[in-house]
């Protein structure tokens, strides 16, 4: 008898709009259901991009929402998004914890656009003081789960190297004991293989509940001049060193259930026709997760 099909992975896929710099939202968004791709993570930060210059991904990037405008933008987004059958799974902003007032305006946003999380940055570490970066940073913590059970939004923050939450023991530091409900952790595997590199099912079991959100991307080492001998360099999905069949393998065995998102911070110069390519990429590694 044939082999039975593997079973469907429990995952869908958005795009984070900081890595997808060509289009405004309402262009963006039609190449985002033709891709496949179900949702997206509204980058937000303080920004006036110009339509006259190249894009890129941090300073003209033409599906960024500006924090200046953010009630209005939004509502627009709110719009184009439900035009299109599109979740917003997230609004990712660069808001340090301590930026609580800033962060209500997040949650109040968040509300409009049903999007169930809002990204807060963490702090990067400087020297002689990561101790009490962790320490307020925690305080702050509480005040975001309160802040975040008042407006029924998850605030969650990021693993990322060259922050005081580099790694899934770090995070654990500064919301371990507060509501998964409210608050929780992105795990960004290509980010924790920089910095923070605990095993990865050591991670994914030791986040537990606060597991919320999964950022896809590659990245090859090579040697530098880091304490470690190496340095690290983004490259095109499938091109670096991360095993993503294995890691959605471990994703899956764990019961994660959240959405997965494309982060592919390379190939700026193929424009939109990335996207697909990419997302056709990540089911193909969906696919390999279920035997490998």
């Amino acid at each position: 008898m044939p082999n039975p099909p593997p079973a469907a992975a429990p995952w869908n896929v958005s795009l984070f709009t900081a890595c997808a710099p060509w289009l405004p939202l309402a262009e963006l968004a039609p190449v985002c259901v033709a891709a496949g791709v179900r949702g997206l993570d509204l980058a937000v930060k303080p920004h006036d991009p110009d339509p006259a210059k190249p894009r890129n991904f941090w300073d003209n990037n033409a599906a960024v929402i500006p924090m200046q405008t953010l009630d209005a933008s939004v509502r627009a987004a709110a719009d184009v998004l439900g035009g299109h059958g599109l979740t917003c799974r997230m609004l990712c902003s660069y808001l340090q914890p301590s930026d609580l007032a800033d962060a209500r305006r997040m949650a109040a946003a968040a509300q409009v656009l049903g999007a169930p999380m809002v990204r807060i940055w963490s702090p990067r570490p400087a020297a002689g003081q990561a101790r009490d970066q962790v320490r307020a940073a925690r305080e702050s913590w509480r005040e975001l789960a309160a802040i975040g059970a008042d407006h029924s939004v998850r605030f969650v923050l990021e693993l990322h190297d060259h922050t005081i939450t580099s790694s899934v023991s770090a995070a654990l530091r500064l919301i371990d004991g507060l509501p998964p409900e409210q608050v929780g952790v992105i795990l960004d595997v290509a980010n924790v293989a920089i910095q923070g590199n605990e095993p990865l099912a050591l991670g994914i079991d030791l986040l537990g509940p606060y597991l919320a959100h999964v950022h896809v991307k590659d990245v090859v080492f090579r040697p530098g001049p880091g304490w470690n001998g190496q340095e690290s360099a983004f490259v095109p999905l499938g091109q670096g060193t991360i095993r993503w069949p294995l890691c959605l393998k471990l994703l899956r065995e764990s019961g994660y259930a959240g959405w997965l998102a494309l982060e592919n911070f390379t190939g700026l110069e193929r424009g939109p026709q990335r996207i697909a390519a990419d997302a056709a990429w990540l089911q193909e590694a969906i696919r390999e997760s279920s035997h490998a």
